[in-house]
């Protein structure tokens, strides 16, 4: 079984150099130790008015030998629920993420093939099932005039 080494830039427990060092057996994935020097926007406004924080910034490379670069992003706010912000309503909040947080922490990586921008009513570990969160996620190929959907 291989082993993935996973940089991830993350706004907590962050050690001296503002990274987790994450390893983790078997495989579609082999992450690549991106520079992440400039973290995200801590704390994003986004078109719907919710409350947004920046949680982490995954790069791996693919079986494929593509390069994806995930965002995830803490958003309270969202779900199905009365009160919630439904998908209807953050959709262009996906969009807008991935064009001001997306794109920049791609060229700082030095170039992706696809950015996948996530929102999540609570943080669920990568990997783990929880039934209980909501997440929505929105994949994207950078392009010279901003992320287009996929």
């Amino acid at each position: 079984m291989a082993e993935i080494v996973m940089i991830v830039d993350r706004m907590e427990g962050r050690g001296p150099n503002g990274r987790a060092l994450l390893r983790c057996g078997a495989g579609i994935a082999l992450a690549l130790c991106a520079q992440a020097s400039g973290a995200a926007n801590p704390h994003p406004q986004v078109p719907s008015g919710i409350e947004v924080s920046y949680h982490d910034r995954i790069v791996e490379e693919q079986a494929d030998g593509q390069i994806w670069l995930t965002l995830r992003f803490l958003a309270p706010q969202i779900g199905a629920g009365e009160g919630e912000a439904g998908y209807d309503r953050v959709v262009g909040d996906l969009d807008h993420l991935c064009d001001a947080e997306g794109m920049p922490a791609a060229a700082e990586a030095g170039g992706v093939d696809q950015i996948i921008i996530t929102l999540m009513d609570r943080i669920v570990e990568r990997g783990v099932m929880d039934p209980e969160a909501t997440m929505y996620i929105g994949a994207y190929l950078p392009a010279e005039g901003g992320c287009v959907w996929e």
